[in-house]
């Protein structure tokens, strides 16, 4: 059985010369290759199974944000409408993935008159999501995120992280509903704990949704038994190793000593020395990531500048951004309203070049699409304008808590003995 992960110094260069890989600088690290691939071609094709995962994909490309995104629910299915009529009204096709349709056609109307069934919470940016009209006629392209996240049977978790020759630092976020193609960088990889599969394949078609969907595991039966045998560990589940990817990659000295592979190729996973010590955590990050509109708060001071006590207008978004003070400490929320406590460890965790609240700080303000005039307001996503407070509170429990999580973290190349 073939050893994966061994660790072994790589002498350093004496000279500037091109590694086997064509690298002339920021070489890549030998080591890396002989770690257990998070996923291949190969695996994907079904060709091999050495590898953690036998699926994944990039998200979802609309090919038309402005119209199909939204944070108002009433508005993504109303802007969608706007490009159905046009397209009518000039005989034009609508292509997707398969095939051109013209949207004249019975079928394309009838699947088009309910536009709310369509709309699904999509995970746009890093801690923020819109909701998108997902519709196979007017989405640009879906890749195989039928096979992930098909509508209906959204029980499923994805590691998502940026595809090969992201110019940023390496990060990786966990997702339990549609992402987006640019949700990590420019392009994101999705990597889920399951994938769905039609009993009957020709069953399966744009305008039937009625077929019949099985879920099956994505780590196989092959990646069990190289964990279990390594580690000599019969109770490592499949679960158990999804954790543990999840948290080797947030370990700051993986991601140091393979920052040049990590940006030329797709993650490679060590045997770390300590399983269950990643697994834990990687199991508590995928908590905390997935829970960051349900979580804690973190106990962040309101300062109102008006007069008398806060009405819920008070507490809207306006035309200027949102901003944080020159120390980091305070953040405006408009002219009225300021949350101050903001503690260092909030910026701290990074993911894709910005923290959580820096994610909501940029995504959180009100825009205006010059083309199409289109008005996308995210006061619309909180019932209450008070929840918006709530928001910042559990983006920045999320922040403190995952820095503290990661400092935890063993190095994985050292001997916990």
């Amino acid at each position: 059985m073939r050893e994966w992960g061994s660790i072994a110094e790589v002498s350093d260069w004496k000279e500037i010369k091109p590694d086997r890989h064509h690298d002339w600088i920021d070489q890549r690290d030998e080591t890396f290759q002989a770690f257990y691939p998070i996923g291949s071609k190969d695996a994907k094709a079904g060709k091999s199974n050495a590898a953690v995962f036998q699926l994944y994909s990039n998200g979802v490309k609309t090919g038309r944000d402005r119209y199909l995104y939204s944070f108002s629910r009433v508005a993504c299915a109303q802007n969608a409408r706007v490009i159905l009529d046009a397209a009518r009204s000039t005989g034009a096709e609508i292509r997707d993935d398969r095939a051109a349709y013209s949207v004249s056609d019975s079928e394309t109307d009838e699947q088009m008159t309910s536009e709310g069934d369509n709309v699904r919470a999509v995970f746009y940016r890093p801690f923020v999501k819109q909701y998108c009209y997902v519709n196979s006629v007017l989405i640009q392209r879906k890749y195989q995120q039928d096979h992930i996240f098909p509508e209906g049977h959204t029980d499923n978790r994805a590691i998502c992280l940026p595809a090969i020759g992201s110019r940023r630092p390496f990060g990786v976020l966990v997702v339990d509903e549609l992402p987006d193609l640019h949700f990590v960088e420019e392009a994101c990889q999705c990597f889920p704990r399951y994938r769905f599969e039609w009993q009957d394949k020709r069953q399966r078609s744009l305008l039937d949704e009625t077929a019949d969907v099985v879920r099956l595991d994505n780590i196989g039966d092959s990646t069990l038994r190289v964990f279990q045998d390594h580690y000599r560990d019969t109770t490592i589940g499949v679960d158990a190793i999804f954790n543990y990817v999840y948290g080797v990659l947030h370990a700051p000295e993986y991601r140091e000593r393979f920052a040049n592979d990590l940006a030329k190729d797709l993650p490679r996973i060590p045997f770390a020395r300590d399983f269950r010590a990643f697994a834990d955590a990687g199991s508590d990050l995928t908590d905390l990531h997935l829970g960051y509109e349900t979580c804690g708060e973190y106990p962040l001071d309101v300062e109102f500048t008006g007069q008398g006590e806060p009405t819920d207008e008070h507490f809207l978004l306006g035309k200027a951004a949102m901003r944080l003070s020159p120390d980091g400490s305070s953040l405006s929320i408009n002219e009225h309203m300021r949350l101050v406590g903001l503690p260092a460890e909030a910026h701290r965790y990074e993911v894709n070049g910005r923290t959580p609240l820096g994610w909501f700080i940029d995504r959180y303000r009100i825009t205006k699409d010059k083309q199409s005039g289109i008005v996308n307001d995210p006061n619309d996503w909180f019932e209450n304008p008070r929840d918006l407070i709530t928001a910042i509170r559990r983006i920045v429990h999320v922040s403190v808590s995952t820095a503290t999580i990661v400092a935890q973290l063993p190095n994985p190349f050292e001997d916990p003995r």
